[in-house]
């Protein structure tokens, strides 16, 4: 029987396998099994928030895990119309998600870092996929974390580390291990505020990157972060540009295979609980928005010949736009 939820439709944003009432799953703090749905992943004994869910493998689904938020559709997208003949606008066959403008802007960049880096190398370079093939190791939100993400992500890069020196920072008192730096120095702390991290290139073979402490439980964050950072090295930090340009910048993490991680850590939606009220709140973190960051992955992985049965791990919506922007290339492959 089809789930519905607060006027939403439930189904596995990957394979499209629909929960029924009576399925269950099981909170790893307190061992309630209940229907994360009808709670929107809360545990409805001890308050845990979960903010991925997995699809049910035993029960015909693919097993992956996923954005719990990405699992409601609205149940107008699922009701047959045969009276009239009527779209949706998420249901429309636009050719591109992007405007002629940004789809010129995004292919004389990729040729501009072709230009920088080479052709052929930038063809060579993999989509970095989130799991253990590329990051393999479990993650509890340690400082030891983010320095194993750092030194991984700038090794996918070819970048040596030597002059680059990983620091940590904070918006607000947070008490970790012995010595760790919380706040980056007065005459910096302004303009951080509200980042997730920053590059700062001292002179004199001194660069630092700089990742706000309140990163290290969100490893695809860290990841997007850290990639975005050390592609400000790659530009400015091996002479390349001479001025920042944040645009190109997210475009040349895309270029390096961390488009994944970028994509999925642009718009982040969580809930909060107080002792009287709860709602949610949303994010959007980096520069490039998922049209666009969609329409370069699909460019690159036509340049690159790539088998792209990884645009499983975009969500929802940017693996809709990375189709759409797929299909019109691959339609318009000539010009």
């Amino acid at each position: 029987m089809v789930m519905i939820i607060d006027g939403s439709y439930i189904s596995c944003p990957n394979c499209g396998w629909e929960p029924g009432e009576t399925d269950r799953w099981v909170c790893d703090v307190c061992n309630t099994h209940w229907n994360t749905f009808e709670s929107h992943g809360k545990c409805p004994t001890c308050g845990k928030q979960f903010i991925d869910t997995q699809c049910k493998r035993s029960k015909g689904g693919c097993g992956q895990m996923s954005l719990n938020a990405d699992w409601y559709l609205p149940v107008e997208a699922t009701v047959p119309r045969e009276k009239e003949k009527f779209t949706w606008f998420w249901q429309r066959k636009d050719d591109l998600p992007v405007t002629q403008t940004d789809k010129e802007w995004i292919e004389n960049g990729f040729q501009l870092l072709a230009d920088m880096f080479g052709d052929e190398y930038l063809r060579s370079l993999p989509t970095v996929t989130p799991d253990k093939h590329y990051f393999n190791r479990q993650f509890s939100g340690t400082e030891a974390d983010a320095e194993f993400i750092f030194k991984r992500v700038a090794e996918l890069m070819h970048i040596d580390t030597w002059e680059i020196k990983l620091m940590f920072y904070s918006d607000r008192p947070i008490a970790y291990s012995p010595g760790i730096t919380e706040t980056p120095s007065a005459d910096l702390k302004g303009s951080w505020k509200g980042s997730a991290g920053q590059y700062v290139d001292k002179g004199l073979g001194q660069k630092e990157i700089w990742l706000k402490l309140e990163m290290l439980h969100d490893v695809p964050g860290m990841i997007s972060t850290l990639s975005h950072e050390l592609a400000h090295y790659k530009l400015l930090g091996e002479h390349r540009m001479e001025t920042n340009d944040e645009y190109l910048t997210d475009l040349t993490v895309i270029a390096f295979g961390f488009g994944i991680f970028k994509a999925n850590s642009y718009f982040q939606f969580s809930q909060w609980q107080g002792l009287r009220h709860h709602g949610w709140q949303m994010q959007k973190k980096g520069y490039l928005p998922e049209q666009m960051i969609a329409y370069a992955m699909a460019w690159l992985a036509h340049c690159r010949d790539e088998d792209i049965s990884w645009k499983h791990h975009l969500n929802r919506t940017v693996r809709k736009y990375f189709e759409r922007s797929y299909k019109y290339i691959e339609e318009n492959r000539g010009s």
